[in-house]
């Protein structure tokens, strides 16, 4: 990339940073004001430093978050594009070329926006909203929809007839490198995949936006147009059409979609299951049902994979995490979602060093199946450590 185009793509990465970042802290003020509306103004330690940061400080605050955005758009631009940071050391392939650098960086900056309206909102009133992962999860399908470069790039060797074998940069998809994958073909049984694990996402890990009225005797045209409005309905609508249309046209396309539902299945999986765990830990619920969407968000963008080394990396990110506030701040609260998005960001940016070290683990399902299991059953140790640390702070 000679001078004058890298020039224009920082250029275009700042505006659209500064864009994105303007639009992040008008619709977390706003989502914050709707929580602080729904607990009925309750003046808890949450409130007021919420209320004291966005409320008389709330231009400082939106002209930080403009100018933080603008930095790290160029600073993924720069480091995904101009640098090729994700890509495998001097391999060129699918994955190498300059159209799918710009769409993998594009995408990760979306997918960037996404993790840090939750995690802001996450800090400040330990909840994820449902109204920022499912779109999420819906942008996610959108993204691998229309745009499968989106996908994490990996070496594969790639078999000449003519000549040596030779390694090329391919695709992330959920069997492993794209080339060296089954084809994904249309078929009834992988849009059959698809659908019923989107369905089980959208029954579980979403709820309805708006106000249910249990009047009975509300006439059959009111019940329509209240079904057509609720957003959760449109979600099913259109992911369902999603996954019909990509499966008709089959290709790195169903290859993608199928890689994100299974990513959404797997990450989901793994927190609910962990969930369960540090909840016997703890002695109470220990992780909310937004951890579980927020993971489910992770998965889609990303792949089951990645989603796996992020949940392990991210479990000492929250004791470490927890450990500074119990000592700074006497909070005895331990938000995980902040954790899972910091482990998201790490694991994207470093992604090349970090499978190198992880692929091994994937090689063999006995191992990972064991690696699985030891997360879970660390996460839960790891949280009644915490817990006991906690009662010996609280006691000095």
């Amino acid at each position: 990339m000679n001078s004058g185009n890298t020039l224009v793509a920082l250029v275009s990465a700042g505006l659209t940073g500064g864009l994105a970042g303007f639009v992040l802290c008008r619709f977390v003020r706003w989502l914050l004001d709707e929580i602080e509306a729904d607990e009925g103004g309750q003046d808890s330690h949450a409130n007021k430093l919420g209320k004291q940061e966005l409320g008389k400080s709330a231009p400082h605050y939106c002209s930080m978050t403009v100018v933080g955005c603008c930095l790290v758009a160029v600073g993924i631009v720069w480091w995904e594009v101009i640098c090729q940071g994700l890509l495998p050391h001097n391999v060129g392939g699918p994955s190498a070329t300059s159209p799918a650098l710009f769409v993998r960086a594009w995408g990760h900056l979306i997918f960037f926006w996404f993790l840090a309206a939750a995690a802001w909102v996450d800090i400040r009133y330990r909840v994820i909203p449902d109204i920022i992962t499912t779109p999420g999860v819906v942008c996610g399908l959108i993204a691998l929809a229309i745009f499968p470069e989106v996908l994490l790039p990996v070496p594969a060797i790639k078999e000449r007839s003519f000549a040596a074998a030779t390694l090329t940069a391919d695709f992330l998809v959920a069997w492993g490198p794209l080339s060296l994958s089954k084809a994904v073909d249309s078929s009834v049984l992988h849009l059959l995949t698809t659908v019923v694990l989107f369905v089980l996402w959208w029954v579980i890990c979403t709820s309805r936006w708006t106000t249910e009225n249990k009047d009975i005797s509300k006439r059959v045209v009111q019940r329509v147009n209240q079904c057509v409005s609720e957003p959760r309905n449109v979600v099913f609508v259109l992911g369902i059409a999603i996954l019909c249309i990509v499966n008709w046209f089959g290709g790195v396309r169903l290859a993608a979609i199928e890689s994100g539902m299974i990513g959404l299945a797997v990450s989901a999986g793994i927190v609910w299951f962990t969930r369960a765990g540090a909840s016997v830990a703890l002695g109470r619920e220990a992780m909310g049902m937004g951890d579980v969407t927020l993971m489910a968000m992770v998965g889609v963008w990303l792949g089951w994979q990645p989603a796996v080394v992020i949940f392990f990396l991210a479990t000492f990110i929250g004791l470490i995490h927890g450990l500074f506030q119990l000592v700074m701040h006497r909070e005895n609260e331990l938000p995980f979602g902040p954790s899972l998005c910091l482990a998201a960001v790490l694991v994207t940016l470093f992604w090349q060093p970090v499978w190198d070290w992880a692929s091994v683990l994937f090689d063999d399902v006995v191992q990972l199946g064991t690696v699985l299991g030891l997360v879970v059953v660390l996460t839960a140790v790891t949280l009644s450590l915490w817990r006991w640390l906690r009662g010996k702070m609280q006691s000095v």
